[in-house]
């Protein structure tokens, strides 16, 4: 198997299911070394780090609640100590809960915000001393960000709208390294996302008015990243790439 990322040290965050789950596992497949952060799920993370382990590389996971800005220096110094870092995937982020506007409160704004932009701009803090010369950072944003957001997900929608923002800035920030920065922004994809804040008949729905007919899947999104993640995309650096199978087209 080809191997064109052999040697080099990885982290994704929020890496035990979904998006970062299968980015893992396919970096790890790339011949990269893999280093995870989890939050909650200490069990899938040893699964995680056994199964890049079997495919021959190094592994290790830490955890941390990426709302804490605390929480992500230190993951992100444990996970890169004593390596260079060549790829950092800011992929740790949720929806936490759908609230109206009114309903909302304000503690919600505060969380979504920092857990789904302000963790990345720490996490890519802490990794500048680590951060090798043409490394790559790719962050996963949404839909959402172009579409304000389903129902009750405007804080959501808000903070990855800001991290497209940020990628793009950060990009400029870091081109003089060499250090590429992008993002991907997902649709609907069949992910435990899902399963928690949304319902089988409003997915069957989108998937309706999605020109593919379908949802997305984890590994479809987690190619993309490996893909911002090689020398194939060598010249693209500020840039967002959706994965929605049509869906940005007709929302």
């Amino acid at each position: 198997m080809d191997q064109p990322l052999k040697g080099q040290w990885a982290i994704v965050t929020g890496a035990t299911s979904g998006i970062g789950h299968a980015t893992a596992l396919r970096l790890g497949e790339m011949g990269a070394n893999v280093a995870i952060h989890y939050h909650g799920h200490r069990e899938a993370a040893d699964e995680v780090v056994s199964q890049i382990r079997k495919m021959g590389r190094e592994s290790r996971a830490a955890q941390g609640d990426f709302r804490k800005q605390g929480d992500v220096f230190r993951v992100i110094e444990e996970l890169a100590e004593g390596n260079h870092l060549d790829i950092l995937v800011n992929n740790a982020g949720t929806l936490i809960q759908r609230y109206s506007l009114h309903e909302m409160p304000l503690r919600h704004w505060d969380d979504t915000i920092a857990l789904n932009l302000s963790s990345a701009f720490w996490a890519v803090r802490a990794a500048l001393p680590s951060l090798v010369e043409g490394a790559r950072i790719i962050n996963v944003s949404s839909i959402a960000a172009q579409t304000g957001g389903g129902p009750g997900a405007f804080a959501y929608a808000a903070a990855k709208g800001g991290l497209i923002s940020l990628t793009r800035g950060l990009a400029k920030q870091l081109a003089g390294r060499n250090i590429r920065v992008n993002a991907v922004a997902p649709g609907t994809i069949d992910t435990p996302f899902h399963e928690q804040h949304s319902t089988p008949q409003s997915l069957a729905d989108v998937a309706q008015r999605i020109p593919l007919k379908r949802l997305g899947s984890s590994e479809e999104c987690a190619g993309v990243i490996a893909f911002l993640a090689s020398t194939d995309s060598s010249y693209i650096t500020g840039e967002v790439i959706t994965v929605h199978g049509g869906q940005g087209l007709v929302w």
